[in-house]
């Protein structure tokens, strides 16, 4: 937000210029942090929204399927796509993240951030996040389908189509704002076909 009111408002970035904070606070910077904060938060959090399922799924042929054929192609999909692909981008990524390390590289700008190896290490961090998440659920596709018949119903299978995702909120049957049935009808509006 501060970086977007100083750009805004052009009285407030020659203040900082005329001042020591420009070493700390330049616009390049700024818009630097920005998207180095971007690229953590994301990949911080892609092992997170795997493991709790709420990364993108386009379920095309997935979603006709069983559970039991779900889980199989959650398998397959982990075991031929997901962990080798993360393998082979975590051994690249090691040197890419070393050369910088061993360079102290910083960026290309004049102005712009140090020490850059910091974020390229959340590469191999997020990465490692997103592995370890791709495990624990192999483990539970690998108990759901091979396992006792009494631990299945304990297993979080929240990928499933059929599971409720649990990071979602909660919608009663009874909660009449959301009655479909209710909306049914209404598509011929004039008013709600004109966005209105």
């Amino acid at each position: 937000m501060f970086d977007v009111i100083t750009r805004k408002f052009q009285f407030m970035q020659q203040w900082i210029m005329s001042t020591p904070l420009y070493d700390f606070m330049s616009p390049t910077k700024l818009q630097e942090l920005e998207w180095h904060l971007h690229a953590a938060l994301f990949l911080l959090a892609l092992g997170y929204a795997y493991t709790v399922n709420a990364q993108v799924r386009v379920d095309l042929m997935r979603e006709k399927l069983s559970d039991r054929g779900q889980a199989w192609v959650e398998l397959g999909g982990i075991c031929l796509l997901m962990i080798p692909y993360i393998v082979v981008v975590m051994y690249y990524g090691w040197t890419f993240v070393h050369q910088a390390w061993e360079s102290n590289e910083s960026s290309d700008a004049m102005t712009g951030l140090s020490h850059r190896w910091v974020i390229k290490s959340f590469v191999l961090l997020g990465l490692l996040l997103a592995l370890m998440a791709g495990i624990s659920t192999l483990l539970r596709q690998l108990v759901y389908l091979f396992g006792p018949e009494e631990l299945r119903p304990e297993i979080k299978m929240n990928m499933l189509t059929s599971a409720e995702a649990e990071h979602l909120p909660k919608i009663a049957d009874t909660d009449e704002d959301n009655d479909i049935a209710k909306l049914e009808g209404h598509y011929d509006d004039p008013e709600i076909a004109r966005g209105g």
